[in-house]
């Protein structure tokens, strides 16, 4: 099995460039977001590397220390815990992956003069409002994992002011550790799917989250001052069910596969399953007017995710 392409672990000398390039270090380079952030297209010109995976994430002396000898313009935290049941599970885990390493860089870029760009969750809503959700409204976290979330956007805004907060819903991604890899192995061997029908959310690829970190980026570095959290999703929303159902439909097009019926069933019908809210759709209007990044239509990147997979089938990433 090859592994995702390495990337460099330490920036260029660019003293006699007039216009440095904004140097962009990338917590969690293994992630299939941190892979589609490295491939997304710069118009100011980035920068970018992975800090090495041999760094501690748990050691806050380490992270400082590796800051300091890098010295970037922004770091971009790629590494969260994206099991919402496992988090109740390992409640230790969670929070040090969620909240404690997010501290840590906060407070070593505060220290640096480093941007730090944090990637958070719809799931710091309860998904009780009927409309979509905006960046003031209160959040009402339904379980561990946004708790956690949400406990780190408020220590981070506490500690650093040049930071980006930015919310994401629903993210799909090729690769073999993705939710789209794990529907399409039932769908080789299952007659018949059951599909959440009743919790909707906006599906989101990881590449348009890496498009919009790149696009913040170059304006940023640029001088823009637009610090604070901003929304971060595809065009449209959609429950499991139908999320399923379209990355079936787009599957068929590769490979024959043996599931005849996707059947829509309630979220609390599974057993042991955390609390989920039952409708997130979150507004980006605001990353529209501040930056003017205008989200994609979800089924249109899904087609692209999908083939994507089926040409990349053996390159490994960790989870989203």
């Amino acid at each position: 099995m090859t592994k995702s392409p390495s990337k460099p672990a330490s920036f260029e000398d660019e003293s006699d460039h007039r216009f440095p390039m904004a140097r962009v270090l990338v917590v969690g380079g293994e992630t299939s977001l941190a892979a589609a952030f490295f491939e997304a297209e710069s118009s100011g010109g980035q920068q970018r590397i992975a800090l090495p995976s041999s760094v501690n994430l748990a050691d806050d002396r380490e992270i400082f220390e590796s800051i300091r000898m890098r010295r970037p313009d922004f770091v971009v935290n790629c590494m969260v815990e994206s099991g919402v049941d496992r988090a109740e599970l390992d409640p230790t885990e969670c929070r040090q992956i969620n909240h404690d390493l997010p501290v840590s860089l906060a407070i070593a870029c505060r220290e640096f003069d480093a941007t730090l760009v944090q990637l958070s969750t719809d799931y710091i809503f309860d998904g009780q409002k009927d409309i979509a959700y905006f960046e003031d409204d209160a959040p009402n976290p339904l379980n561990l994992y946004g708790q956690t979330r949400l406990e780190a956007e408020r220590d981070i805004e506490s500690l650093l002011d040049r930071r980006v907060i930015l919310r994401v819903s629903h993210l799909f991604a090729p690769g073999p550790n993705s939710f789209v890899a794990s529907l399409l192995d039932r769908a080789r061997i299952e007659s018949e799917l059951p599909m959440i029908q009743d919790e909707r959310g906006c599906p989101t690829s990881v590449f348009d989250v890496g498009r919009v970190i790149s696009a913040v980026i170059d304006q940023l570095h640029a001088g823009a001052g637009a610090y604070g959290v901003y929304h971060v999703g595809c065009q449209g929303d959609a429950s499991w069910l139908e999320l399923g159902e379209c990355i079936i439909a787009q599957a068929r097009q590769f490979e024959d596969l043996a599931v005849e019926e996707i059947l829509g069933i309630s979220g609390q019908s599974i057993q042991g399953r955390a609390e989920r809210p039952r409708r997130l759709v979150l507004s980006t209007r605001k990353l529209l007017y501040t930056f003017g990044i205008k989200p994609r239509p979800w089924r249109q990147e899904l087609a692209d995710t999908v083939e994507r997979h089926y040409a990349t089938e053996g390159t490994s990433y960790a989870a989203v």
